[in-house]
């Protein structure tokens, strides 16, 4: 299976950081990493590491920095031949862990807003499966000759009016948000975090339980994890509960790592599934 994820490559700057220091004070920390980040980036990643093969979409700034970290990626395999260097301020997430697991981030957007539903229609029956990521609905189009088509909205969800696609991936919040909107989806899966995740289809509901985890590190690219691991183990199997068990084994995993491309590969996963499969109850 090939897929195509639409989005964003990112310079991701990840620093271990509970509190801003006060004025003309610093403070010491242990993490302070420079990676390749982006939601569609670590999508792509991920399906990967699980056996598929995967490219990205998106439009990135000219910038030493940003091919220095292009290079990692494709060293990870994934191909960037659709990404397209603009004479623009690259992307970028200043990410501030927490020692508790959580985060926040600070965002410039730069080359990667400039990315258009044209963008994607030209490369219309060449994939399997097309993931889009964390970009505009208005970038959003069925490809009709792909197998499955999803979308994970993010911080985009509050400007969806319509939507055409297979997979709808939203958080509690951003379900919130597209409740009384024109969804057309097939499956629309809600990830809960520490609650696990639940996906919505015509005929049921089914939620499955999130895996105990020793340390919460770094939940960037858990969700993305989550996409990547369900859409390759749907698109093999159409096995809903395999796939909801995959997927939160394998995003499970992703927050035990410093970084949003930091996915569990396959053989990790199923190491994992062979000594204890997560609970899914569908009603």
């Amino acid at each position: 299976m090939i897929h195509l994820a639409v989005g964003r490559f990112n310079i991701d700057i990840i620093v271990k950081l509970d509190s801003i220091p006060p004025i003309d004070s610093s403070h010491m920390t242990d993490v302070l990493e420079i990676m390749p980040g982006g939601a569609a980036t670590n999508y792509a990643v991920a399906v990967t590491k699980l056996g598929h093969s995967a490219k990205l979409l998106a439009k990135v700034g000219k910038s030493e920095v940003v091919r220095s970290l292009m290079e990692k990626v494709v060293e990870l395999g994934v191909g960037l031949e659709y990404v397209e260097e603009l004479n623009e301020k690259p992307s970028a997430t200043l990410i501030f862990l927490r020692n508790d697991g959580t985060l926040s981030m600070v965002r410039r957007l730069g080359a990667s807003i400039l990315l258009t539903r044209e963008d994607v229609k030209r490369r219309f029956g060449l994939f399997d499966v097309i993931h889009f990521a964390s970009v505009s609905p208005n970038v959003v189009v069925r490809d009709p000759y792909a197998k499955l088509v999803s979308y994970d909205p993010g911080p985009q969800a509050k400007n969806i009016e319509s939507v055409d696609v297979d997979i709808l991936y939203v958080n509690e919040k951003e379900y919130e948000m597209i409740e009384d909107k024109n969804i057309r989806a097939r499956f629309i899966v809600i990830k809960m975090g520490k609650k696990g995740a639940k996906i919505i289809t015509e005929t049921e509901e089914c939620s499955v339980e999130p895996i105990q985890v020793e340390k919460i590190v770094d939940t960037t690219g858990a969700g993305d994890t989550f996409d990547a691991a369900f859409n390759v183990t749907y698109s093999e199997d159409k096995d809903i509960v395999k796939s909801l068990q995959v997927a939160s084994v394998a995003s499970g995993l992703k927050v035990s790592r410093i970084g949003g491309i930091s996915s569990p590969t396959l053989e990790e996963v199923r190491e994992y599934l062979r000594k204890k499969k997560p609970n899914v109850i569908c009603k």
